[in-house]
């Protein structure tokens, strides 16, 4: 393709990302070195204040060690479960069809309705006062409420809406695999683990690579389900980094810690896509 052709491609998408996208953000990151506030008619330049007030944060340091343990939990059990699921249904069977269009429906619900359902479902009378009950028990207390298990609560909650997802985007990378290997496989004896190293990683790696920045750059950025469930408590205990430039920006009305607070996380994006594309390119050669 000659350049005039790139151009003319690249062109309507480039007229809809700079106004709406790539403009704001210039101006969000500009004014992250200033005390700008919505309403304010003059502000003033204030170097990397807001950074440092942000980065010797008490609360952000907590924020950050509780997306840390999300990313080490959750992000490994949604690609080990989706690449089960979809390894399961790699053979024609039955309701394949519906199962993936099943697969899609707990990431296609907002993360707000999310958040509520899993709020009301954790809390009294819910799912687990409904199982205790059923088993005899006394009633238990909601793991949201309690701070060592408010944070395995969300994980839980975040796994059961991405893990699907997983199992979503990897099975048309399952299904290319030619049926002919599994076979020969089997025919073998080859053992399931074996055939997971030898034939399916192999085969799915870029596309592995792409789901888990997928997974990882959506769990850096949680936010509105966790906004429903605790609302970061009890104390910061379910707290994320997104969150709580949130609440600083809308609740505390502190717009200059919020906005710097928010390109903090971003700045904790970009090494992830840097990693992807390190990696993907020996493959693409």
């Amino acid at each position: 393709m000659t350049p005039r052709q790139h151009a003319l491609l690249l062109g309507p998408l480039a007229a809809l990302l700079m106004p709406f996208l790539f403009w704001p953000a210039v101006v969000g990151l500009a004014r992250s070195f200033t005390d700008y506030t919505p309403g304010q008619t003059a502000w003033r330049a204030v170097g990397f204040q807001n950074y440092t007030a942000v980065l010797g944060n008490e609360q952000v340091h907590f924020a950050f060690r509780n997306i840390v343990i999300m990313i080490l939990v959750a992000v490994p059990v949604e690609l080990g479960v989706g690449l089960a699921v979809a390894w399961a249904l790699r053979t024609p069977a039955r309701g394949r069809g519906v199962a993936r269009i099943v697969l899609l429906i707990p990431w296609l619900l907002s993360p707000i309705a999310v958040g509520v359902m899993w709020h009301f479902l954790y809390g009294t009378a819910g799912m687990l006062d409904y199982a205790a009950a059923w088993l005899g028990l006394p009633a238990v207390p909601s793991p949201l409420a309690l701070p060592r298990w408010a944070l395995l609560a969300v994980i839980a909650t975040e796994i059961w809406r991405k893990a699907p997802l997983a199992a979503f985007l990897l099975l048309p990378g399952v299904l290319a695999i030619p049926s002919e290997q599994w076979e020969h496989a089997t025919l073998e004896g080859t053992p399931p683990a074996a055939q997971l190293r030898h034939i399916l990683l192999p085969r799915l790696r870029p596309l592995l690579l792409t789901v888990v920045l997928l997974l990882l750059g959506d769990t850096i950025g949680t936010f509105d389900s966790v906004l429903m469930m605790t609302g970061g408590g009890p104390g910061s205990e379910t707290l994320t980094p997104a969150l709580y430039s949130y609440q600083q920006s809308f609740g505390a009305y502190n717009w200059p810690f919020g906005i710097a607070s928010a390109w903090v996380v971003v700045a904790a994006v970009l090494p992830l896509g840097s990693g992807y594309l390190a990696l993907a390119r020996p493959e693409e050669r």
